[in-house]
């Protein structure tokens, strides 16, 4: 009964179809799709072998910022890094920068007191130890007497302090990223004025409604626009190699022009290796002949 069933069932479950059979009336239908199968197989390769895009693949950027002018319209987007922008905040690295900044401002101190051993005097003790029935006491020049020297005070030293080149790059792309994420990093066409007028920088400011603003000017810079916002307490420029931690943090704007985001952008993802050596050490025609000697005499 079983060997009855499974024929049955054989006969009535539908086989499929092989590509590769060439038997009877299916022969025709199977050479076509054998033919059209190999017309697919031999384009992909030809596809494969020739691409149809060539060049670097288009990458949409994470990062985008708008452009304005001087009067406040939107004239354009301009991409921005995602190495600078895309790093977390952290204040422990912004606290160091600020600390290295402020000792390094503080620089070199000339303070100086004089100590027991430079006081002009004798060192004597003034009387002797026993038998006078007052306390005891030792020579005038001593710090606990007046007119004495001064113990542990201030000596010409230097306050600055290390920090890595790393951390201090790293400082200046967390305070940009700070600001950018605040709405507080605008980016303008061009920062150039035809003169040097304060009354110029003061309308802007009005206009725009900033509070202060820190301009980052490219290294070739408009001097009539430096000179600008000299005179006035809450606006300060500073160029791209000179931007840092502190000065981005005292102002509430940063403003860039296209020149400056670009020249800072690269200052700061720039990997500062040593150059190349140029020089080229050439071997003098004489030592090349006392080794080709001394290669035959070896021989």
């Amino acid at each position: 009964m079983r060997a009855l069933r499974k024929q049955f069932l054989h006969r009535i479950r539908p086989q499929p179809l092989r590509l590769d059979t060439r038997n009877f009336g299916k022969r025709i239908v199977n050479r076509r799709r054998d033919v059209a199968q190999r017309e697919i197989i031999e384009y992909a390769e030809k596809v494969r072998k020739e691409p149809i895009l060539t060049g670097e693949p288009y990458i949409e950027p994470k990062y985008e910022s708008w452009v304005h002018n001087l009067e406040g319209d939107r004239i354009g987007i301009v991409p921005i890094s995602s190495e600078i922008f895309d790093e977390k905040i952290r204040k422990d690295i912004l606290h160091r920068n600020v600390v290295y900044l402020n000792n390094k401002e503080r620089g070199w101190s000339n303070k100086k007191v004089l100590t027991r051993g430079e006081v002009r005097g004798s060192t004597k003790k003034v009387y002797k130890q026993k038998g006078l029935g007052r306390a005891r006491r030792g020579p005038r020049n001593a710090p606990h007497h007046v007119g004495g020297g001064k113990a542990h005070g201030p000596r010409p030293r230097s306050f600055e302090t290390k920090l890595n080149k790393k951390i201090r790059k790293l400082g200046n792309k967390i305070a940009l990223a700070a600001r950018y994420h605040e709405n507080n990093l605008i980016v303008i066409d061009q920062l150039k004025l035809s003169e040097p007028r304060t009354a110029a920088i003061s309308k802007l400011m009005k206009n725009w409604g900033w509070n202060s603003a820190l301009f980052v000017l490219e290294e070739e810079n408009d001097r009539n626009f430096e000179l600008a916002c000299r005179n006035i307490p809450v606006v300060e420029t500073t160029s791209c190699s000179s931007f840092n931690v502190k000065k981005a943090l005292l102002k509430e704007k940063i403003v860039l022009s296209l020149a400056s985001l670009s020249e800072l952008q690269d200052h700061l993802t720039r990997v500062n290796r040593p150059p190349p050596s140029a020089v080229q050490l050439e071997v003098p025609e004489y030592a090349s002949e006392d080794k080709a000697s001394v290669d035959k005499a070896s021989i």
